[in-house]
């Protein structure tokens, strides 16, 4: 499982901080898309990024956030996202292998806030398609461009990110092909692949997603605030039922020891 890989790789030390101006980096470009506080850390031995929330148990009544504090001595603040870095293959260091680890991590966050945010399970799938958009929208602004991050790879990312989600299982023929580009967001064929799947999927019009739609807040904020955030602003768009908003809890950490 992956939460055993990640607590053998901090207790080998194949863990460290990620503290270089690449890590750094690709944390700033991230909160740009994801507004949500976020801890670059480096990984050794797996070749995709790891997204964790600070609050996953690798054991039970063993967050991942205490095991940081404890081991490496990190500050860890509640609602934190984890993001673990590969240091070799197609996501390691440098500008087109941080651009593709930033779009699988994206994914990753997204389908945090889709599954974990309390949408009908019949809008999951327009909402996540909705996301995914506005987050590929969002590496067209300027800020982005000024961090370097390349469009291409991004899109290759943030489609393998999405692939496991949204295969539904072994895909027959040409549809393998549909997350191999980065531009499978405005294929056809992913349309018609998704409705496939999930016959509640209606296809939303990508022109009409509003640009600013995942920018919930003036800054990162907690990962629980964030996903209830995105979930308020997908019910607008998707016209579901609002619910009332859920407390985000304390929001420090101690190293008792």
């Amino acid at each position: 499982m992956r939460t055993e890989h990640v607590l053998r790789s901090i207790w080998q030390g194949d863990v460290r901080p990620g503290d270089g101006a690449a890590a750094r980096g690709f944390a700033r470009a991230f909160q740009d898309i994801v507004q949500v506080r976020t801890l670059p850390l480096h990984i050794a031995g797996t070749e995709t990024p790891v997204v964790m929330a600070e609050d996953s148990e690798l054991m039970p009544a063993l967050p991942l956030g205490d095991v940081l504090a404890e081991e490496l001595e990190l500050e860890v603040p509640y609602g934190t996202l984890v993001v673990l870095l590969p240091e070799t293959g197609p996501c390691a260091p440098g500008r087109t292998g941080l651009s593709r680890a930033l779009g699988m991590a994206v994914a990753e966050a997204l389908l945090l806030a889709v599954v974990q945010g309390g949408l009908p399970v019949e809008r999951q799938t327009d909402a996540l398609y909705i996301c995914a958009h506005a987050a590929a929208r969002l590496t067209a602004t300027a800020a982005l461009h000024r961090r370097g991050v390349d469009r291409p790879a991004f899109g290759l990312g943030l489609a393998a990110g999405l692939s496991g989600f949204w295969r539904g299982g072994p895909l027959q023929g040409d549809a393998g092909a549909l997350f191999a580009r980065p531009d499978f967001l405005w294929s056809s064929d992913l349309a018609a692949h998704l409705q496939r799947l999930d016959p509640a999927f209606t296809c939303p019009d990508p022109t009409t997603i509003p640009a600013d739609l995942l920018r919930v807040s003036e800054g990162p904020t907690g990962l629980p605030l964030w996903i209830s955030r995105v979930e308020g602003t997908l019910r607008h768009v998707l016209g579901a039922p609002s619910v009332p908003a859920r407390s985000t809890g304390i929001t420090s950490r101690f190293n008792l020891q």
